[in-house]
């Protein structure tokens, strides 16, 4: 793509003038009559395509089925408009992705450049054309992919990333929309606008020119403010980039993982009902395994999902998996053809019968520990009662299917919903003070905080032991903040205020919440029974919470923590106590120095937030 008209070349002035200058020039080597070889100068502009459908479209970039008009081959042609490129200051990253694609030329895992060229408005990239379309779309109709096709398509991103990283190429924003799939329904990976580029290892003089540790150097003085900013999509970005606004190699490895975890799952891992909470959920690494996820896959995604990036697996550990036994890679991969797409049916779980007189002495490591009823004014729940086993959800209501897009766990159902006053201070002295909750601390410089909000918010309780605070009136479908009835610190009870109102409280994380009627009651008699309403909700959600999770447990012949268990399977917490399984597999989450990939993400400095919102189509726009 020309930078420009250097010198004393006049810069095109006319349409006809653009179309012909600003063409695409390459060399190619032909036979001419008489068999002699000769050099041929090929020029490749507008008017050597015919322009077709739309396949996507971007914020300033539309992508447009195209035909050579010489040779008749089909492209995919991007065609980017230049006033919003320079209004909105992205010069620098369409030549990112120009430059990664240009160097990205000879593994057929890799979305292909073939030719740039401009005229007086746009800037046109041809490229692959990819009719198979992104991997999302194909996920979505299949609902999940069996372990077969999991492993096929996960070999081949798998390869794909390996070669990007070969030549220095972090990609930072992989997910099932930027991975396209060809008429072959072969692997072609895509969008490389948040890309970064680290020194060339073919061409790099000094094999120390990136330090050894996966940052480029304008990263490492500082002078990359896009470097020191969060790329990428929420559902995917790794804790290193939210917690030190950093990206290695290790980044998409982490990515990886969620979408293994996705194929098989039919959703990405961490998944909230705001960006915010999808971050946070991502820095302390809470999510959950359905019921039935194949278990050679879980071990693999465990190791990936770690919050060190010195502690994941390698793509050689990756390969050498159990769960890629027997999988090929390199050349024989690519030539082998795409299993049938068929979706991953879970193994039907053996029956389980539960002793309802014994529960509690069987799940005593999912009972949490409520505060004695010593509280003046105050009545505790006092969990010493066994929970119920409840094993039917009610059927979906419309209620349910209006807030579809914050009920993000399977099988979610809304039990009690309220406009309340909600009061959040922090626990003075609490066990999650200060110090002790780094990822949460970290993540909440971009945030902000005060010590005491007061705000009027509508609350609902779920069946999956979630508390969910929207805003008020339910006219937006989100989640402000979400609070988990299952979490090991969390409490609740009534409490009588100095007014002598009956509110109900709560005690999670280090905050303390107190729920209370937007409109007091006149009597005292009225407002308790509000708040015993309230806490009556809260145990039955967390009873049908604890259901579900010892049932999804249960399948794989062992009680397992019933939160997030990823956790503490890779940080040693687990020996038997605390809810987590005695078969702790702590040790095999700690791979040495020597087996680890070890790209230091070394903090940078800090810049706002910005963030790329894909669309549909081959590249989303920049």
């Amino acid at each position: 793509m020309p930078q420009g008209f250097a010198g004393d070349t006049p810069v095109p002035t006319t349409s006809e003038e653009w179309k012909d200058r600003g063409a695409a020039v390459s060399v190619r080597r032909e036979l001419d009559k008489s068999g002699r070889p000769v050099v041929r100068q090929v020029k490749k502009g507008v008017r050597d395509f015919s322009f077709g459908r739309i396949l996507g479209e971007g914020s300033y970039s539309t992508v447009y089925f195209a035909t050579d008009r010489q040779t008749l081959k089909e492209y995919a042609i991007k065609v980017l408009e230049k006033r919003h490129i320079i209004k909105e200051k992205k010069i620098k990253y369409v030549n990112i992705e120009k430059n990664t694609l240009n160097r990205l030329t000879e593994h057929p895992g890799i979305v292909r450049l073939y030719y740039t060229f401009q005229d007086e408005t746009s800037l046109y990239y041809v490229l692959d054309l990819c009719n198979g379309g992104e991997l999302l779309g194909v996920l979505k109709r299949t609902g999940t992919f069996d372990v077969e096709c999991t492993r096929y398509y996960g070999a081949q991103i798998l390869d794909a990333i390996d070669y990007m990283h070969s030549r220095g190429v972090i990609h930072r924003d992989l997910k099932p929309e930027n991975v396209l799939l060809d008429h072959q329904m072969h692997v072609k990976i895509t969008d490389f606008g948040t890309a970064r580029l680290l020194p060339d290892p073919r061409t790099a003089q000094d094999t120390k020119a990136d330090g050894g540790d996966g940052l480029d150097s304008d990263s490492r003085n500082g002078d990359d403010g896009r470097a020191a900013s969060f790329v990428g999509t929420a559902e995917y970005v790794s804790p290193e980039l939210l917690t030190h606004k950093n990206a290695c190699k290790a980044s998409d490895l982490w990515a990886f993982g969620c979408i293994i975890y996705q194929l098989l799952a039919g959703r990405p891992p961490f998944k909230a009902g705001s960006e915010y909470l999808t971050f946070q959920k991502i820095v302390n690494l809470e999510y959950e395994f359905p019921q039935g996820f194949p278990p050679l896959a879980r071990d693999l995604v465990e190791r990936l999902l770690v919050l060190d990036p010195a502690r994941r697996l390698t793509i050689e550990h990756i390969k050498n998996h159990e769960f890629f036994s027997g999988q090929q890679f390199g050349r024989f991969l690519w030539r082998s053809k795409a299993p049938r797409l068929r979706p991953y049916v879970p193994p039907t779980p053996e029956p389980n019968i539960i002793q309802l007189n014994n529960f509690s002495a069987n799940a005593g490591s999912n009972t949490r520990a409520q505060p004695s009823n010593n509280t003046p004014g105050g009545t505790s729940n006092g969990n010493s009662r066994p929970a119920r086993i409840i094993t039917e959800l009610p059927p979906p209501t419309q209620l349910d299917i209006e807030w579809s897009p914050v009920l993000t766990k399977s099988n979610e159902r809304i039990l009690k919903l309220g406009d309340l006053m909600v009061v959040s201070t922090p626990i003075p002295n609490g066990s999650h003070g200060k110090g002790s909750d780094e990822g949460h601390r970290k993540l909440a410089r971009f945030f902000g905080g005060s010590t005491t909000k007061k705000r009027q918010r509508l609350v609902m309780v779920t069946s999956s032991g979630r508390i969910l605070l929207a805003p008020a009136g339910g006219e937006e479908k989100r989640a402000k903040q979400e609070l988990s009835l299952l979490a090991p610190d969390t409490t609740w009870k009534t409490h009588q205020d100095a007014k002598g109102q009956h509110v109900w409280c709560l005690d999670t994380g280090g905050q303390h919440f107190t729920f209370e009627e937007t409109k007091s009651s006149s009597n005292s008699t009225g407002d308790l029974a509000f708040a015993e309403e309230w806490i009556e909700s809260l145990e039955r959600a967390r009873d049908m919470a604890l259901s579900q999770t010892l049932t999804a447990d249960n399948s794989f012949g062992e009680i397992s923590s019933t939160v997030s268990t990823p956790s503490s399977t890779l940080v040693g917490r687990g020996n038997g106590s605390d809810g987590f399984s005695t078969s702790d597999r702590s040790a095999r989450g700690h791979l040495t120095k020597g087996q680890a990939s070890i790209e230091d993400p070394t903090p940078a400095k800090r810049n706002r937030f910005s963030k790329r919102q894909s669309r549909n189509g081959l590249g989303p726009a920049f």
